[in-house]
């Protein structure tokens, strides 16, 4: 079970990267906008979350590996979704933010959802792993 739940999280850290990288690109060579250059910061934050997560990943539980992936699940779904609400609300003037997010809508509208669907189930193996430890000890006792 160990082998393949590293093997997932180093594929999810991975794609993320890569994706994250061709929004990047795609911010390069867009015009500068507001919601681009959050929306990438945010992603940057979230890639140095995955990143030692996948690393350092062992085989006993860690609460600390497990509180960076809901903050992962929980960041992923605040720039796929809520991000763009809140910029393009709130921004006095015109920028080419609706360019940008028209460029990268299915990286993230389809595709990071997706990666944070597969953040969610190893949430909840984690989970499920922890409380399967803590009976464990009770009974051990």
């Amino acid at each position: 079970m160990y082998k393949y739940k590293k093997i997932t999280i180093n594929f999810i850290t991975c794609i993320y990267i890569l994706l994250s990288i061709l929004e990047v690109i795609l911010y390069l060579f867009a015009k500068n906008n507001l919601f681009g250059l959050i929306y990438i910061i945010i992603n940057l934050f979230i890639i140095f979350l995955l990143v030692p997560i996948s690393y350092n990943y062992n085989k006993y539980f860690s609460s600390a590996r497990l509180s960076k992936l809901i903050i992962t699940f929980l960041l992923i779904i605040f720039t796929s979704f809520i991000l763009q609400i809140i910029i393009l609300k709130n921004i006095g003037y015109v920028d080419a933010s609706n360019l940008y997010i028209k460029k990268i809508f299915v990286i993230k509208n389809i595709l990071k959802p997706i990666i944070d669907f597969i953040i969610l189930i190893f949430i909840l193996l984690e989970f499920k792993l922890d409380k399967l430890l803590i009976k464990n000890k009770k009974r051990d006792k």
